[in-house]
């Protein structure tokens, strides 16, 4: 076997950040450690995910005067759409947890994508404000939760 094809074999999974609402309102108001992951995560190329809906969570339209760092932040965002793959993982997840609702849906939308990202081989870090829901929504899924 020659080397480039080994060292193939043993490259690390790909690193993969998850943001929920919480985590992206803290980092377009300027919070500090959100704002060091957003510059830094490109430069380690790990991609930063959320879904479309949980950008429409976190949008407050009262914050006219962060329009620009709003706009910098999403640049840095990869945003996946609720596709119908997305709304079916997202249905089980909340069936598996014995969930259901407008309470639970934009999360379960986003434990989606994080659960996708997982099934694919990607170590997921999901930066979240409800680590116990997005817990239950991942569960059997090897995901890890970081507390915003």
């Amino acid at each position: 076997m020659s080397r480039t094809v080994r060292a193939g074999l043993h490259r690390p999974r790909q690193r993969v950040f998850v943001f929920d609402s919480e985590a992206l309102s803290k980092a377009v108001q300027g919070d500090r450690e959100m704002a060091a992951l957003i510059k830094t995560a490109p430069r380690l190329d790990i991609p930063i995910v959320t879904s479309a809906l949980t950008i429409l969570e976190a949008w407050d339209p009262r914050e006219t005067s962060r329009q620009a760092l709003w706009n910098w932040t999403l640049s840095r965002i990869c945003v996946v759409h609720t596709d119908d793959q997305v709304t079916a993982i997202a249905r089980d997840m909340l069936k598996a947890a014995g969930l259901h609702g407008h309470t639970y849906a934009i999360d379960a939308v986003l434990a989606a994508v994080a659960g996708r990202e997982a099934v694919q081989g990607a170590q997921v870090s999901v930066f979240t404000s409800d680590t116990d829901g997005m817990s239950q929504l991942l569960a059997g899924h090897s995901v890890r939760m970081e507390k915003v």
